[in-house]
């Protein structure tokens, strides 16, 4: 899902807009609303270009298209399908990305990488919409150098249809008889969070032997797997996929194709998590990167992103501007009781991540 869009510099109605938002505005007209994405200083240029790196089927074309035709700049966009796999082009740096998507704590890691740059919010005034339950996360507690784009939990998707009474825990994916239709997700991380929790052991402080177990415990599911894909959503629509360890954005999305998708969480706990928007120390354009950040945040437009891949939505203006059959789908909505019990993931340090990377290689191939 790579997109580019053409451009053209907007400079004379920067100047204007940047003196207009600096009261502090808040009104969602389509005037007040390009006044605040100006941004604060006036000695501040939107550059030519801005280089995105995002998750994949996770931004609407849309929403890039209605940027580059009232900013002018030349949007490069490119996606991603795993932390490992954005983690490892930002070391590589033959890119200088001016936005990236990571999730929860590998925003951590990429700061603590001295990979990240501090955030300047007096050009982002739209983050007064996010709601104060996303803001100060373990990961940034400071706020300095991530902002909330869209968050959810892993848990269980499951056919209706085909599975009668609602899944209540992680073992039902070994169920023999679900085998050929079960899904699991592609990153080890992912794999390993769900299999500790299963065993009843910390996901983020495993031992090397509950790591070696879960490895096991892992070969055992891989005989009843459709696929190992993170984006299952094509699997659940057409009924391939009976259930599977996926995202509740993932089930959301599939749930709006096929009203027989559903989602819980299981009683093992399951995991919540947040995708945020970073600028990398190498960005080229980072006044840019923060007007579209600004710009994501608009109320309508955040309300665009929800529409189209309805995970849960930080935006609290946003979302109540959300049709109630948007607001009904799978993972938007889960009872408190529940988000308590599930857990953050944590990168796991480097000697255990890679014995975890072993044994999850291992087990694909068993």
């Amino acid at each position: 899902m790579k997109k580019k869009l053409s451009l053209w510099l907007a400079g004379a109605a920067l100047a204007v807009g940047m003196t207009a938002c600096s009261g502090g505005n808040s009104e969602t007209s389509n005037e007040s609303d390009a006044e605040a994405d100006t941004g604060a200083e006036a000695s501040e240029e939107l550059a030519d270009e801005l280089v995105v790196f995002n998750w994949s089927e996770y931004m609407p074309q849309e929403i890039l298209d209605d940027f580059e035709e009232e900013f002018g700049v030349d949007v490069v966009y490119s996606t991603f399908s795993s932390n490992q796999e954005m983690l490892a082009k930002m070391n590589a740096g033959t890119v200088a990305y001016d936005i990236v998507v990571p999730s929860d704590f590998f925003v951590n890691q990429l700061q603590e990488q001295g990979l990240l740059q501090e955030i300047n919010f007096d050009n982002i005034p739209n983050y007064e919409h996010i709601a104060d339950e996303w803001k100060g996360l373990p990961f940034d507690p400071d706020e300095k150098y991530s902002i909330p784009y869209l968050y959810g939990y892993d848990g269980i998707a499951y056919n209706k249809e085909k599975i009668k009474e609602p899944p209540t825990s992680w073992e039902d994916l070994w169920n023999p008889e679900y085998k050929g239709h079960v899904i699991t997700m592609e990153e080890p991380k992912e794999n390993f969070n769900m299999v500790l929790q299963y065993l009843g052991y910390d996901h983020n402080e495993p031992t090397e032997e509950q790591l070696k177990e879960g490895g096991e415990k892992l070969k055992e599911l891989v005989p009843n797997l459709l696929a190992f894909k993170s984006t299952p959503e094509a699997e659940f629509v057409n009924g391939e996929a009976w259930i599977g360890y996926a995202y509740s954005g993932a089930a959301a999305v599939a749930w709006m194709e096929n009203k027989d998708v559903g989602f819980v969480l299981p009683e093992e706990g399951g995991i919540r998590w947040t995708d945020n928007m970073v600028i990398p120390k190498n960005a080229e354009h980072k006044y840019t990167a923060e007007v579209f950040i600004n710009y994501l945040l608009r109320p309508e437009v955040s309300k665009q992103l929800s529409e189209a891949y309805p995970y849960g939505n930080p935006n609290t203006k946003a979302v109540e501007m959300l049709g109630d059959e948007i607001k009904e789908s799978p993972g938007m909505v889960m009872p408190a009781e529940k988000i308590e019990k599930a857990g953050w993931g944590k990168p796991l340090a480097p000697d255990k991540n890679q014995l975890m990377n072993r044994y999850f290689q291992e087990a694909k191939v068993n």
